[in-house]
């Protein structure tokens, strides 16, 4: 059996929603992203979709299962920077990270320090637009708390990262990576592939029932169908040779601007 980490959120249901959790090998661990970030460092699930910043935090301990990711190029809907002001304008103001991620955080540093050459203050704040606001002039959302206050129409700025991360660097940019332990390669191997195996039927049958998944989605938010058509139809859950070379990318800045202490490799298991 291996303790594998189960996202809540409406972007991950092409991956959960026909995973059979009643199969002997799998036990559900439920948390947020950043959740599985901290409990694989810490030894208390064995596999889960963590954070691209957090595999590269421990790039020289973890593998990544192949052609499984959370990718998009372009627009994502769901990672979002509210602002007061336009982002070049935040020089010396304050920007509210949320507490549900690690790579959107650092994505949006990225941008902020590289591209618009700003260096505000930051603080992280539990994912409330109406009180992040109150500390800071602009506020990092992602997941189904950024849908749901884009869809309140907070009357400010709103920057879609992934939108901003093509537009400087003509990348398709991977939030997310499906990662575990290399001792596992030694302790479970049959395990991990047997997993991984029910991982891609289990994407592979979602993208074939799309219609179960936006209602699903509706379910859950209570957005209406055809805005979920449009989400989903900029996600891939693949982690083809763009995804990859938009997650070196990150990768390179993420060095450059000294948030990791070394450039990580993408080890694969095979």
């Amino acid at each position: 059996m291996l303790r594998i980490g189960h996202n809540p959120n409406t972007n991950m249901l092409p991956m959960f929603h026909f995973l059979d959790w009643d199969n002997p090998l799998l036990e559900k661990v439920t948390a947020e992203p950043s959740g599985h970030n901290r409990l694989l460092e810490m030894g208390e699930i064995d596999l889960a979709p963590i954070s691209s910043f957090s595999y590269g935090d421990h790039w020289q301990e973890y593998a990544v299962l192949p052609n499984l990711s959370v990718s998009n190029k372009g627009r994502v809907g769901s990672i979002l920077l509210f602002a007061k002001v336009p982002l070049e304008d935040l020089a010396g103001r304050t920007v509210a990270l949320t507490d549900l991620s690690a790579t959107s955080v650092h994505l949006a540093k990225i941008l902020l320090q590289y591209f618009y050459e700003v260096f505000p203050t930051y603080l992280t704040l539990p994912s409330n637009l109406e009180e992040m606001f109150k500390r800071a002039d602009a506020a990092l959302l992602i997941g189904d708390p950024a849908i749901t206050a884009e869809r309140s129409r907070p009357g400010c700025y709103i920057y879609d990262l992934g939108e901003e991360w093509l537009r400087f660097t003509g990348h398709a940019m991977t939030f997310a990576v499906w990662a575990f332990p290399q001792k596992l390669i030694r302790e479970k191997a049959g395990e991990v592939r047997a997993v991984h195996e029910l991982l891609l039927a289990a994407k592979t049958k979602a993208q074939g029932n799309w219609e179960e998944i936006y209602k699903a989605c509706v379910d859950m938010l209570g957005v209406e169908k055809s805005f979920w058509q449009d989400y989903f139809s900029r996600f891939s859950y693949d982690l083809d040779q763009d995804s990859v070379t938009g997650l070196e990318r990150y990768f390179d800045f993420c060095y450059e601007l000294g948030f990791l202490p070394t450039r990580p490799t993408l080890n694969f298991w095979s």
